[in-house]
């Protein structure tokens, strides 16, 4: 019952979430490509929005995974994020996965964003973007699988413990957004949520070891990240936990905190003079290496 009020949740927050984007912001130089199929299904799981401001020149690509605690939510709700990192000089490629429950696991969003990005890669060109110069970001449960999806670009154990295929790219850096870093939060809404993003037995899974960022032998390989949480953001211990164990690990990262905007801030709410600031920062950081 609980897993059935979460779900029903999630696609009520959809709604919601989605309602509360001021579209009127959008900036009108970004060009949007909507819901060109990564997986030729036809699945709306498996399309993608593509936002880039069309200008000749070749661009850093930003691969971007919305959040929604992996059984609900949908690229929809990046838009405006999207269009302002486009508006900043990305190519911008934002990402539906399939949703877990009943059906599918995080395992399968990994595998869906392996195939993504491989599309997003593949036609990079039609759409200004430099395959020499590409990022990851992913908000709230976003940020744990553009973590992963980074670091199977380090180790080919891990590509072939997921059933991926080889790589012949790597990223340059990674931003997780008030990200949902680990999954031990002691509550009966997480524990229900484990229940129905994982399957039977995954703790005993390789594959979940990997997620768990102090479990992942591979983390020293990781390039530049970015961490954002604000003074508001349900989950800001999250990030801090994942600060923690970078600075454990030797790991070169920048923690950002800045603003009290919530949970959804910087991604409802880019335009703002704060987010504008942050992002530029993010920006900074990341391209100067």
């Amino acid at each position: 019952m609980i897993n059935w009020i979460m779900k029903k949740s999630g696609e009520i927050a959809l709604k919601t979430d989605v309602g509360k984007l001021d579209l009127a912001r959008l900036p009108k130089e970004v060009t949007e490509i909507k819901d060109v199929s990564y997986i030729d299904d036809n699945d709306p799981a498996h399309k993608m929005d593509i936002y880039l401001r069309k200008d000749g020149s070749k661009k850093p690509i930003l691969i971007d995974i919305h959040g929604g605690g992996f059984i609900s939510e949908d690229k929809a709700m990046n838009r405006l994020f999207g269009n302002y990192m486009a508006k900043l000089g990305f190519a911008v490629f934002e990402l539906n996965v399939r949703l877990a429950y009943p059906e599918w696991t995080v395992f399968d969003q990994i595998e869906d964003i392996d195939k993504g990005v491989r599309f997003a890669l593949e036609h990079a060109g039609e759409y200004e973007g430099d395959t020499d110069m590409i990022y990851i970001a992913g908000h709230s449960s976003g940020g744990v699988l553009a973590f992963t999806e980074c670091m199977l670009s380090e180790s080919a154990e891990m590509r072939a413990d997921f059933g991926l295929q080889e790589r012949s790219y790597r990223y340059k850096g990674l931003i997780t957004d008030c990200g949902l870093m680990h999954f031990y939060k002691s509550s009966i809404a997480y524990w229900g949520m484990r229940k129905m993003i994982f399957p039977k037995g995954y703790k005993q899974d390789k594959r979940y070891k990997y997620l768990t960022a102090e479990n992942n032998e591979y983390i020293k390989r990781i390039p530049r990240a970015a961490l954002l949480t604000n003074s508001k953001d349900v989950l800001k211990k999250m990030t801090y936990y994942f600060d923690r164990v970078l600075m454990e690990k030797d790991v070169e990262h920048r923690l950002f905190e800045y603003g009290k905007d919530g949970h959804t801030g910087i991604i409802f709410k880019p335009y703002t003079e704060t987010n504008q600031a942050v992002l530029k920062a993010v920006i900074e950081y990341l391209l100067d290496q």
